[in-house]
């Protein structure tokens, strides 16, 4: 049985323009808070999951891996992100946990907190599940659990669209190693979307969409997703996937009052 050694590397992630310079989320009790309720389905014929053949370190990876850039099961959507945009404060950050497929491991971690604290567990050649959140001005810290070494590299993408805009950083993960490692990107204007790949394992991707509050849901293998306490208001719901695009629409949140939603993507 192979023993894993763990490195813990921080990126500190600076992201400027869209997100919004300058705001500040509060975290305030919620009275009287409503909840969305939604599902999420994909229509069509998914992409087929792409194959590789692991040249390198395949005695830790395998000697084939699969990247499913759209897991759906019986209609519905996984991994799609719901973000609710124009809350400015509310709710703390929740402590939450996204495990990757089987056979795939690797993990992202959330803490609880005024703030978006993750911790991304990468285990057997995986970061973790193929969508995630980050927020602007955090640090994220990368546990590498495998026996080997993997390199991180980071990428801030501009808009709407699955482009890569410029590197963030590019880092080793060494194997058999319990040092930590922090750096800070430059900063990049109008990041929404951050890409983390591997130099040595091309069947490595991950992306992560960029938030500023608690209030954001990550569709399941059922396509459910839910967000609560939310204070009343207007907002605007976001539902984005990094292969099938973005989804807007324009919410009212009344006080206790349940919404549901249903959002279909096609490819």
């Amino acid at each position: 049985m192979m023993k894993y050694s763990t490195t813990l590397v921080t990126l500190s992630i600076f992201l400027l323009g869209s997100v919004g310079v300058g705001f500040s989320y509060e975290v305030t009790p919620v009275l009287n808070g409503g909840t969305i309720v939604g599902h999420v389905a994909f229509t069509g014929v998914p992409p087929t999951p792409k194959r590789f053949e692991v040249k390198k370190t395949p005695e830790v990876c395998g000697e084939e891996r699969l990247l499913t850039k759209v897991e759906v099961k019986d209609g519905a959507l996984k991994g799609a992100v719901l973000v609710l945009e124009g809350v400015e404060k509310g709710k703390p950050f929740e402590a939450r946990s996204f495990k990757g497929t089987p056979p795939n491991d690797g993990e992202f971690r959330y803490g609880e907190g005024a703030a978006l604290n993750l911790d991304v567990r990468l285990q057997h050649c995986n970061f973790g599940p193929f969508t995630g959140v980050v927020a602007v001005d955090r640090p994220v810290h990368f546990i590498n659990q495998d026996i080997i070494k993997h390199t991180l590299h980071t990428y801030v993408l501009k808009g709407k669209n699955a482009t890569i805009l410029k590197t963030v950083h590019n880092q080793n993960l060494p194997a058999h190693n319990e040092k930590i490692h922090t750096f800070t990107p430059k900063k990049l204007k109008h990041g929404r979307v951050v890409a983390l790949t591997c130099d040595r394992h091309d069947f490595m991707e991950n992306w992560l969409y960029v938030v500023k509050t608690p209030y954001f849901a990550i569709s399941d293998h059922e396509g459910q997703f839910t967000i609560d306490r939310i204070p009343p208001g207007e907002y605007k719901l976001i539902a984005w996937h990094p292969v099938l695009g973005t989804q807007e629409q324009d919410v009212t949140i009344k006080a206790d009052g349940n919404m549901a939603f249903n959002i279909e993507f096609a490819k």
